[in-house]
């Protein structure tokens, strides 16, 4: 909002991985579009407290997100986009703009790990900053520009508040996360590793190994959520603890994941989604093929759509795995679009599929039409006040397995919704995820 209260920016979703910022006028009420384009794109704007300038990231016409800005002028008209700063190997993750509107701090996500820079925006020069951790986000900056706030963390450092000082570029940390009981020195730190799809595409993955163990060991693949989600080296208790008892973990970046430009983001789009699914053999061939894993003991895990995808490992390869652990995650796409928000729904058509014109293909990419292939154990954990993915996919999988007699273990927890926010229930949750590892892979 600008200083004088008068004008905004406003996001309008289209659709997933695509959306429209406007220029609100908050005394007419009136919307002025800001970037009319050709889907798919994704902005995320602020206005200058001047009101003459939207600062904005972008990746419209462009495979990476940009940093840029769009002139207003006086008659309220804004101008072309022009960039700014841009990467060619990173997208903008977030991004500030001083009060004064001299100075922006940029932090670019490079494979995962975010790097700041600071840029003087009437030169466009960047100045690169270190930060003592891999993730970071939030930044502020204060009244006087002299000082930047944010959140770092890490996959061994839970995330706190630090202020970097602009003139000597010095950070201190502020706040300091409560963690007792647990050692920090004692957490690892993942490894980045690289492996082919099927087709040659590049995919990643962070590598969680324990410490002191050699030869081939029972792992856990564990799928984000999203599907435009990201895996990155953040502070993970359940990664963390699996570790802790010999167990390691791969956390991939399989085709749809963010952070690896607008062109990968989109490679899972409706009926390319089944070539998403052979990720999930790739993922277990690169744990074999490197003799990491023992290929009885390997396991699978996920939130919301990464639980998706943990039952879709179960229905497509269910000789590859062991156990699975499916929190939150879609199992019919009939039943999502039916009893899901409604904007939620709304949003999802161009990733999965449209109900009421793709049905074949919903149905095929539905584990629930596959569930007779499951052979493995199942652990099933869900909130019961989920609007996103209701509880009916939970329901209907944990009864499909014991009609089976198929191994299914299932956790409601009555005062949570998509995700646990409730410190209690993220220690049950992780608790019962490591011991159900714990029992069927080792």
């Amino acid at each position: 909002m600008t200083r004088d209260g008068k004008r905004a920016v406003l996001s309008k979703t289209r659709s997933r991985g695509d959306n429209d910022l406007f220029l609100v006028d908050l005394a007419t009420k009136t919307l002025v579009p800001l970037t009319r384009h050709t889907p798919p794109a994704q902005f995320t704007g602020s206005i200058a407290q001047d009101g003459k300038t939207v600062y904005l990231d972008s990746n419209n016409d462009r495979d990476r997100t940009a940093f840029g800005r769009i002139p207003i002028g006086a008659d309220g008209k804004p101008g072309a986009f022009a960039v700014i700063a841009e990467r060619a190997d990173a997208d903008l993750d977030d991004f500030a703009v001083s009060r004064d509107g001299t100075t922006a701090a940029l932090l670019w996500n490079a494979g995962g790990k975010d790097e700041l820079a600071i840029v003087d925006l009437a030169t466009g020069a960047a100045t690169p900053s270190a930060l003592p951790d891999d993730i970071a986000g939030s930044l502020r900056f204060s009244r006087d520009g002299k000082r930047l706030a944010m959140t770092i963390g890490g996959a061994t450092r839970p995330t706190d508040i630090w202020v970097l000082d602009l003139a000597s570029r010095k950070p201190w940390q502020v706040t300091r996360s409560p963690h007792p009981g647990v050692p920090l020195e004692a957490l690892q730190r993942p490894e980045l590793v690289t492996f082919k799809a099927h087709d040659g595409l590049e995919l990643s993955g962070w590598l969680y190994r324990p410490p002191g163990a050699s030869g081939p060991l029972p792992y856990v693949i564990s799928f984000h959520g999203g599907p435009e989600g990201q895996e990155r080296p953040a502070f993970r208790s359940d990664y963390q603890a699996l570790v802790g008892q010999g167990i390691g973990v791969l956390a991939p970046n399989v085709r749809g994941s963010s952070g690896f430009g607008k062109k990968f983001v989109n490679l899972d789009n409706g009926e390319r989604r089944l070539e998403s699914l052979k990720d999930i053999k790739a993922c277990v061939d690169f744990l074999i093929d490197k003799r990491l894993a023992n290929p009885k003991k390997i396991g699978v895990t996920g939130g919301s759509y990464g639980g998706y995808m943990t039952m879709a490992a179960l229905t497509e390869y269910p000789e590859l795995f062991a156990a699975g652990a499916n929190l939150f995650g879609i199992v019919n796409f009939a039943t999502f679009f039916a009893h899901s928000e409604p904007w939620m729904a709304a949003i999802s058509t161009t990733e999965y599929g449209d109900p009421k014109t793709q049905q074949d293909l919903l149905e095929k990419l539905s584990p629930i039409h596959k569930i007779d292939r499951i052979k493995a154990p199942l652990l099933v954990l869900h909130g019961a006040n989920d609007t996103n993915v209701p509880v009916i996919e939970a329901e209907q999988t944990v009864a499909a397995l014991k009609k089976r007699g198929v191994p299914v273990e299932y956790i409601l927890f009555p005062d949570e919704g998509h995700g646990w926010r409730k410190t209690a229930n993220r220690i049950a949750s992780t608790v019962a995820i490591t011991k159900f590892f714990v029992k069927y892979l080792k």
